[in-house]
């Protein structure tokens, strides 16, 4: 999940920005970077299973991730490591934003932390026409599990989306963009086929 957001200077502490059921949004200031890094925490009911499946099902990811017009599946190098194209949906005379994504999925044996990481890999995909390419995108999940079937996550992004962006865009994506993204996921990981999923690589 991608979204635009504000400029930044020197690193500063985390500003939370937006607290609406149980979805806590924050910003923060970042050196030698110019847009600001944005930091979500939420609680899911789930496993860590079903949150994965959601996630590696890029193909799906439009149903809860916000702006999202466009996303699928470019390469799996096995389940835990995929590459991924999306494109965001910008609102007019703004071109749309797209970027290329490798993600990979790790877990820590001992405590069951469950890490994800889903970086820009530019590289991949040649850019396209009416499309304006992000400069870099880096997302980070956290995921730590508890014996009631919840999860605790901290999700945090830094991006440049590239071009000319006004503010007003960037505030609508910072604030609005992380509350319905999650609210949505809480749903979607209740799904079936997301509830039931399992794999071989985590432990719930």
């Amino acid at each position: 999940m991608y979204f635009l957001f504000q400029i930044s200077g020197k690193s500063q502490d985390w500003i939370l920005k937006k607290d609406k059921d149980g979805i806590r949004v924050f910003t923060r200031k970042t050196p030698n970077f110019k847009f600001d890094e944005l930091k979500v925490e939420c609680d899911l009911e789930g496993s860590l299973s079903a949150l994965a499946a959601v996630l590696l099902d890029v193909n799906n990811h439009i149903k809860w991730s916000y702006k999202t017009a466009k996303c699928q599946l470019l390469k799996s190098t096995d389940t835990t490591d995929i590459f991924f194209y999306t494109e965001i949906e910008c609102p007019w005379p703004f071109e749309n934003r797209d970027v290329a994504v490798h993600m990979n999925l790790t877990q820590d044996n001992e405590n069951k932390v469950m890490s994800v990481i889903a970086q820009s890999a530019d590289a991949y995909l040649p850019e396209k026409d009416n499309i304006v390419r992000m400069k870099y995108s880096r997302v980070t999940w956290l995921v730590t599990p508890n014996n009631k079937g919840h999860l605790k996550v901290e999700y945090k992004v830094q991006i440049d989306p590239g071009g000319s962006i006004p503010a007003w865009l960037l505030n609508a994506f910072a604030s609005k963009g992380p509350i319905e993204s999650f609210t949505k996921l809480k749903e979607e990981i209740k799904l079936p086929q997301y509830a039931h999923a399992k794999f071989q690589f985590l432990k719930d």
